[in-house]
């Protein structure tokens, strides 16, 4: 009886109502089917959430493939606190969040030149208070996104300008996701399965389907038999043959060859293009290479446009 009290104070959405259901289903659920309904109930029983006040909102990803078509539930920051405050030993942090900058990172991807940010909470266990902080890189959590040109992938990277929020408050986003993520570390149980609204904005953050995690190790396989699975195939000159090369020395070996031919710019912009596919699966597995890599290319090409 206590939990069903519990539930029914946070203002959760519940199956004991049914006048709130059928309003769920016909305005901020609208785009779930059957038995996603079911399961976005689930998740508002479980985390307490009442998506009429933006608690909780419910993403559809794939919504058009059949097999793939997913619902993933993603919680506001208010309600990371919520779920927190309500386990009675949650004190949130008196500082306000950390910032690291380096002048030298500002660019397209990065206007403010933020290195990381840092955000604490404070959790009280065994008989004291204990912070637990998360910091995490610009990175980690920005929408960077890669450039298209005429239906092509160019190997530049940009700020996703449709994530107006990141260019206008980019501490503030950063700030929302380290807390949760901080939020994440301090109450585990409490919080599983879940990502804060902020954080869906890098494709990153979703974690992969079964499906696809079982492609993925078929695809890996494939890969060892052949002697690439962590190895990326890359074509340093245009009439060269195309080589393997570990991912641990990609980023250096990329970083020499642009540097050696940083003198023909038109040279260096069609190494990238020729070799795009290696570029973005190179940001995929090292994200933090990936972005040195960019640093040296993208003044490069900009002289040759």
């Amino acid at each position: 009886m206590s939990n069903i009290v519990s539930i029914a104070r946070t203002g959760a959405l519940t199956r004991r109502d049914p006048r709130r259901l059928d309003l769920f289903r016909k305005t901020v659920g609208k785009e779930l089917r059957g038995d996603e309904i079911d399961e976005a109930i689930e998740w508002c029983e479980l985390y307490g959430a009442n998506p009429f006040v933006k608690d909780i909102y419910f993403f559809v990803f794939d919504a058009d493939k059949k097999d793939k078509r997913r619902v993933v539930p993603v919680l506001g920051i208010g309600l990371y606190r919520k779920i927190a405050a309500r386990t009675g030993n949650y004190r949130p942090d008196d500082a306000p969040p950390r910032f690291a900058y380096d002048e030298a990172l500002k660019d397209k991807t990065n206007p403010t030149g933020m290195v990381w940010c840092e955000v604490s909470v404070n959790v009280y266990s065994h008989g004291a208070w204990h912070k637990v902080a998360s910091r995490l890189k610009w990175e980690e959590r920005a929408p960077i996104k890669e450039i298209w040109d005429n239906g092509k992938p160019t190997g530049t990277f940009r700020l996703d300008p449709k994530k107006e929020n990141w260019h206008r408050m980019p501490e503030t986003m950063m700030a929302k996701c380290c807390e949760a993520d901080a939020i994440r570390r301090a109450w585990p149980n409490e919080t599983a399965g879940s990502y804060v609204t902020e954080e869906m904005d890098s494709a990153h953050t979703i974690e992969a389907t079964a499906v696809e995690i079982a492609e993925g190790y078929a695809s890996e396989q494939r890969m060892k038999q052949i002697g690439a699975a962590n190895s990326l195939l890359i074509q340093w000159d245009a009439n060269g043959p195309i080589v393997q090369v570990p991912v641990g020395q990609f980023g250096d070996r990329a970083i020499e060859w642009i540097r050696a031919n940083a003198d023909e710019s038109g040279a260096v912009q069609l190494w990238a293009e020729r070799n795009r596919f290696a570029l973005r699966e190179y940001w995929a597995r090292d994200a933090a290479g990936a972005f040195e890599v960019k640093k040296v290319l993208e003044p490069i090409i900009s002289q040759a446009e």
